[in-house]
């Protein structure tokens, strides 16, 4: 059986990306922080309306190295990376947070993937649709 991670994958695309993957017999390994609001009811649905039974979740950071999420990367056959700090306003008002989630957290990834000692899986990453504009009424200084 192939097995997909997602990072950032209780969010509104990673559970539903998840729910593709479950619904074709693979195995869907979620990693989020699970910080964001909606995250618990995206993870409730997923388990409603999925094969639950393939499905795991591992709680924790991009930004931070973790065994468990080395051993997910290796034992992948791609990796969805979703994980962000999506809100715009928040990155305004905390730049550097912004920075260590998106940039940092991508950068750590894509080493764990590079290190991968058994199996280097697929790389897949996707952005936001905030990187099109509509902030117009946000004052920047």
């Amino acid at each position: 059986m192939k097995q997909v991670l997602i990072t950032g994958g209780a969010g509104f695309i990673g559970a539903n990306l998840a729910h593709h993957y479950l619904s074709r017999g693979y195995r869907v390994v979620l990693y989020d922080t699970l910080e964001r609001k909606g995250c618990l009811n995206n993870l409730a649905w997923l388990e409603a309306h999925a094969q639950a039974c393939n499905l795991s979740l591992l709680t924790g950071d991009v930004r931070l190295s973790s065994r468990e999420l080395q051993e997910a990367v290796e034992q992948s056959d791609a990796l969805f990376h979703m994980a962000a700090q999506v809100a715009v306003t928040t990155s305004v008002l905390d730049p550097l947070h912004d920075f260590e989630v998106n940039a940092f957290g991508t950068v750590k990834l894509l080493e764990l993937v590079r290190n991968s000692r058994h199996k280097k899986p697929a790389f897949l990453y996707a952005s936001t649709n905030k990187v099109y504009g509509g902030m117009e009424d946000v004052e920047i200084t």
